[in-house]
């Protein structure tokens, strides 16, 4: 019994573990390959999905520009419209402020002042005329520094008549216009607490 062969139970052994490991392996691989297969099919499924939505998010991205633009185009378009409310609003509190320094002219006029010209630009009231004496002129001035309409008189000019026995004088009266009536009654108790 010592002598028994045992070559080709071996042989036939290996065999049948080449042929298992072949097997396994041959599954193995075609299992990995399936598994990729699938994952490429999902990892594909997925990339599409993605790109729909990015599709969509990019339709509807668009979508919100175009609605963006529209708004700030309103929001220019109101911009305007107030500044043109704004406009409308200051010409209608400052139209009465004609007739109120025409009226303030009339207050502050003394006898023997005799206005040739008066002309209005914006805040500035320039007149010119004749006055009978240099008092009467300054009596004038007084009256506008307490006007209500009025302020700030400045004469530019006064030029005595050529003629002596004329007594009149003529001058040239700058005024500023104040545009709510703010005059000196508001404006003193003002300069009275800056005194203090």
């Amino acid at each position: 019994m010592a002598h028994i062969n045992l070559l080709p139970w071996r042989e036939a052994q290996r065999a049948r573990a080449k042929k298992q490991y072949l097997t396994i392996l041959g599954g193995v691989a075609a299992l990995g390959a399936l598994m990729v297969l699938v994952a490429n099919l999902v990892i594909g499924e997925m990339v599409d999905l993605q790109q729909q939505r990015n599709a969509y998010l990019q339709q509807e991205i668009q979508e919100l520009d175009v609605k963006i633009a529209e708004i700030q185009r309103i929001k220019e378009q109101q911009q305007l419209l107030l500044k043109r409310i704004e406009v409308i609003q200051a010409l209608q509190r400052q139209r009465h402020v004609p007739v109120q320094v025409m009226n303030e002219l009339a207050r502050v006029m003394v006898p023997g002042v005799y206005l040739t010209r008066v002309e209005v630009k914006g805040h500035d009231v320039s007149m010119e005329g004749y006055c009978d004496s240099n008092n009467h002129l300054a009596n004038m001035m007084r009256r506008v520094e307490t006007a209500h309409w009025l302020a700030e008189p400045r004469i530019h000019k006064i030029v005595a008549a050529d003629n002596i026995n004329a007594r009149e004088h003529a001058f040239k009266l700058d005024v500023k216009v104040l545009p709510l009536g703010n005059g000196p009654r508001e404006i003193e108790p003002q300069l009275a607490m800056q005194g203090e």
